[in-house]
């Protein structure tokens, strides 16, 4: 028996419930992933050979005046090619991933939800932690649940702003693309922090109701930017081991520009993300153990911010 990395309390016992109930359907399903895997790559070939087909034909037998007619087929066809191999493979990766993850969500004792056709943003954009400029959103792989009495959500999503292109038509730009987060403290109560970003000459003095707030931390001062309605309560807050948390947090998701609201007894987190908790290669083994340490590392993530943010000081 395997013998994952469970690095939080909460995952002890996995290693088990994976051998009893996840691995026995992943080796089923392995038949499958294989077959998907041989057909994409047939279908990728055969794409891929008829581009650098037609560009032989276009260079030899036709001979028009630019090189683009030659090229293109060339570089377009192992794209597309691509495109038919992950398109091929997609059902069984998702399967995957929602098996894995899903054994990991019930084994905490929280929820996961693939498909996500709703997240509110008001209160992340009422906090500025999101441009309030965007044209479409989609969303996925919801989780929720409790930590040390905090109850915890966590969505990816994606947001895009519509302008014209120079042909006329719509064209969609990624204005936010990662994770937002909320932890809902159960006894603690706050103003209305909101840490961002710095901008350098573009900082503001205010934020609606709210004053800049230097921070203690020269090194964290150069980052961010800070704004409160209690200049107290926010310096009390924002001091430096809570801070470097947050800077900690970013780099355990990979992700980058990090911002984050008080408000209430909620702490909301934008933080800028490539997707996560995904199936990985097909070209190995569903059951193989590294696939599933991957994303019990990254559920671990999010364990560790909850830790961190909930947990006293020092605690085990």
């Amino acid at each position: 028996m395997h013998q994952f990395n469970e690095h939080h309390p909460e995952f002890k016992g996995f290693s088990d419930r994976f051998e009893q109930f996840v691995r026995p359907t992943l080796k089923v399903r392995d038949a499958v992933r294989q077959r998907a895997v041989k057909h994409g790559l047939i279908a990728a070939a055969v794409i891929a050979v008829l581009g650098v087909s037609v560009s032989l034909w276009v260079g030899f037998m036709v001979r028009p005046d630019s090189f683009l007619p030659i090229v293109m087929p060339a570089l377009f066809g192992p794209f597309l090619g691509l495109m038919a191999f992950l398109g091929l493979t997609d059902k069984i990766r998702s399967e995957t991933k929602s098996h894995i993850v899903g054994a990991v969500m019930d084994h905490i004792g929280w929820t996961f939800e693939t498909q996500v056709p709703f997240f509110d943003l008001t209160p992340y954009k009422v906090h500025y932690l999101l441009t309030k400029t965007y044209h479409r959103s989609s969303f996925e792989d919801r989780m929720y649940g409790q930590a040390h009495g905090a109850q915890f959500e966590s969505v990816e999503a994606h947001l895009e702003e519509r302008s014209r292109s120079d042909k006329g038509g719509d064209k969609w730009t990624t204005v936010f693309r990662g994770q937002l987060m909320r932890i809902d403290f159960p006894t603690k109560t706050f103003g209305r922090t909101v840490v961002l970003r710095d901008q350098g000459w573009f900082n503001k003095k205010r934020r609606g109701d709210m004053k800049r707030v230097g921070l203690v931390d020269p090194t964290f001062e150069k980052a961010f930017e800070a704004y409160g309605t209690d200049q107290v309560e926010a310096r009390v807050i924002l001091e430096p081991s809570f801070m470097q948390r947050m800077v900690d947090l970013e780099r355990s998701v990979d992700g980058r520009k990090i911002r984050f609201a008080f408000a209430e007894n909620d702490l909301f987190i934008a933080v800028e993300t490539a997707n996560r908790y995904e199936a990985g290669s097909m070209f190995q083994p569903l059951d193989q153990p590294e696939r599933t340490q991957r994303i019990l590392n990254e559920v671990g993530a999010i364990y560790d911010i909850v830790d961190a943010l909930v947990k006293p000081t020092g605690s085990a």
